[in-house]
């Protein structure tokens, strides 16, 4: 309330009080008078309140001096990391069952503006982001939100960390907005820094780090999405010896090595994530070739998360293959230079589309499930739960420090991928921190 309502407000009141004094009582005038003072002077303490608040606010903000509840430690569901994404553009329901199985649940994405600010890319992400956060609640779910993705989205990342002022209104917008939404961490999935951009995301990194240190009651945490290894030297504009020191946990980008892209790059077919074999100019293109590389890089295996993707995909237009060894790479016809097919199907999609993701055919070289229909002339790529297992086997042989998923919301309605990878033997030990790998 304003303070000239309240003086109207008054005014009325005495107004009142003298015209029609003469109707009542001696000691109803008395009553009414004494009301009158006390409603003055609470509204006088209500001003001075506000006051001091204002006064207090501005000289103490609170993403310079964080006030947090003291929260108890988070105690995580499984003993090696389960990180699963949640994308902002699918609408398949959240469930507390899914949290259950998680150790980290990161909303993807939240997009970096021209200036360094962070905005929603629209009010549907920022409903699904509410949606996830308030699912969290509660939970041993440390929960992150992720920055980045595709180019839209993260195409000012190299000008806002060149830039003095815009670098420092990126760190002050990611720690207003841990502190606003309550959450654990931040994660950058930035597709892909250069060379010249590697000293720039390593400074900012560790600003960011000083600066989130400076909260002393929480950690909070920073992760990073880096690429798969050997892939147009990707991972050369990431210093990974100096990050190592300022991050919780890198996710590997070990997936994507083959897909029906619209370019001549959409064949030949091939797994999206093979565990082991690749072909031709892309010998090096699966899973375990890329973490090694960065477990002999960095020599902290408890630090990497390996990838287990959610999606299916599809080619259409499939010719004969290229390797008498195993059926699963094939030429494709081009159409204006250009593969076509599907690169992310979601569960829920095939289930909907009738699209059988089984009976299902299996390729012991790159250890991943697949179905040929050569009449239709088509090449369906997934994972299942075969595929997930010897997933997860992979990382608790080599030590790792868990998986990411991408992304939770692209299983089916009985989270049936979810929990393969939920394991009791899976999540009953921890990374040990030891090479496995003849680095």
């Amino acid at each position: 309330m304003s303070k000239a309502s309240d003086d109207f407000l008054l005014y009325k009141l005495n107004l009142y009080y003298e015209t029609g004094a003469e109707r009542f009582s001696p000691l109803t005038r008395k009553v009414f008078k004494c009301a009158v003072v006390i409603i003055a002077v609470l509204m006088i303490c209500g001003l001075i309140a506000f006051g001091i608040t204002e006064i207090y606010c501005r000289l103490f903000p609170v993403t310079d001096n964080l006030v947090l509840n003291n929260e108890s430690p988070k105690k995580p569901v499984c003993k090696r990391r389960i990180v699963g994404y949640f994308s902002e553009i699918e609408s398949t329901e959240i469930s507390k069952s899914q949290i259950d199985k998680l150790t980290h649940a990161v909303f993807a994405f939240v997009r970096i503006k021209y200036d360094g600010t962070l905005q929603f890319d629209n009010s549907k992400a920022d409903l699904r982001f509410s949606i996830l956060k308030d699912k969290t609640r509660g939970s041993n779910v440390e929960m992150m939100v992720s920055i980045g993705g595709g180019y839209e989205n993260a195409h000012y990342f190299a000008s806002a960390l060149s830039d003095s002022q815009k670098k420092k209104n990126f760190i002050d917008s990611i720690l207003a907005f841990l502190v606003e939404h309550r959450i654990d961490g931040v994660d950058f999935f930035w597709q892909w820094p250069t060379v010249q951009d590697t000293f720039n995301y390593v400074t900012f990194i560790r600003e960011l780090r000083q600066k989130l240190d400076e909260n002393k009651r929480k950690h909070f945490l920073i992760s990073m999405t880096v690429p798969a290894a050997g892939v147009d030297n990707w991972e050369l504009g990431f210093d990974l010896e100096e990050l190592q020191n300022h991050v919780d946990f890198f996710n590997v980008y070990s997936m994507d090595y083959a897909g029906p892209w619209p370019n001549q790059w959409g064949v030949p077919t091939g797994p999206s994530s093979p565990m082991f074999y690749n072909i031709g100019a892309r010998k090096n293109f699966y899973v375990d070739w890329t973490m090694k590389h960065y477990t002999c890089k960095l020599k902290q295996p408890s630090m990497l998360n390996m990838v287990i993707p959610f999606s299916a995909r599809i080619w259409n237009n499939v010719q004969e293959a290229i390797d008498n060894r195993t059926e699963v790479f094939r030429n494709a016809e081009l159409k204006n230079n250009m593969a076509e097919g599907r690169t992310q199907i979601s569960r829920w999609t095939a289930e909907h589309e009738g699209l059988e993701l089984s009976p299902s055919s299996w390729d012991n070289l790159t250890m991943t499930p697949y179905i040929l229909d050569l009449k239709a002339k088509t090449f369906l790529t997934f994972e299942d739960k075969r595929s997930i297992k010897i997933k997860t086997d992979y990382a608790k042989k080599m030590d790792l420090g868990g998986v990411w998923l991408w992304s939770v919301d692209m299983d089916d309605r009985l989270n049936s991928l979810l929990s393969d990878v939920f394991s009791k033997e899976f999540c009953s030990t921890g990374s040990g921190n030891k090479i496995k790998y003849s680095c």
